[in-house]
């Protein structure tokens, strides 16, 4: 018998973490198990030791782990991504997950098809860069501030409802980093 230990994907990370959740009876975030899921690949044993650190944080200090508290949480054990990301890699993972040219990214074009890859870039050029929202806009073709930020706070807000787009959103992570 053969037995497949390769490293888990995204989708096995995820569910292992919600599983795990689910039996300690706990509450935690979407957002904190995709950041953990997202920085830890190496194997089950890791997941299953960050989810413990969390849970001993938020036992300890008697409070539910947000976003803030991750990182110092889990400082120890997450190694950040070995290869660095840059807009350009942003782009390309996006057009290839959505089927279309980093050129469509920067049109003027309001097709629904082209919108959801823009936004989705900009969320993730904030979100993985740390970029300025006018820098954003300057690297999508000289879009407002406004626009950026908007489109944001949109993909945020649809992410917490929308396990469709948390997934795509995983993937590209997951192009960005592997």
């Amino acid at each position: 018998m053969i037995a497949d230990i390769s490293q888990p994907d995204m989708e096995t990370r995820l569910a292992i973490l919600k599983n795990k959740i689910e039996e300690k009876k706990i509450k935690i975030s979407d957002d904190v198990i995709t950041y953990v899921a997202t920085h830890i690949q190496n194997n089950i044993r890791e997941l299953e030791g960050a989810l413990n650190r969390i849970i001993a944080f938020s036992q300890v200090n008697n409070t539910i782990p947000t976003m803030k508290n991750i990182s110092k949480i889990l400082s120890q054990i997450i190694n950040t991504p070995k290869k660095m990301t840059n807009c350009k890699n942003i782009f390309k993972a996006v057009c290839e997950l959505y089927d279309i040219s980093v050129s469509d990214l920067f049109n003027r074009s309001r097709k629904k098809e082209l919108v959801r890859p823009r936004q989705i870039s900009m969320y993730l050029i904030r979100q993985e860069l740390n970029g300025s929202y006018p820098y954003i806009g300057e690297k999508l073709g000289g879009r407002d501030h406004t626009t950026v930020m908007y489109a944001c706070q949109k993909i945020s807000k649809e992410m917490e409802n929308n396990d469709s787009l948390q997934h795509e959103i995983n993937i590209i992570k997951e192009r960005l980093y592997n």
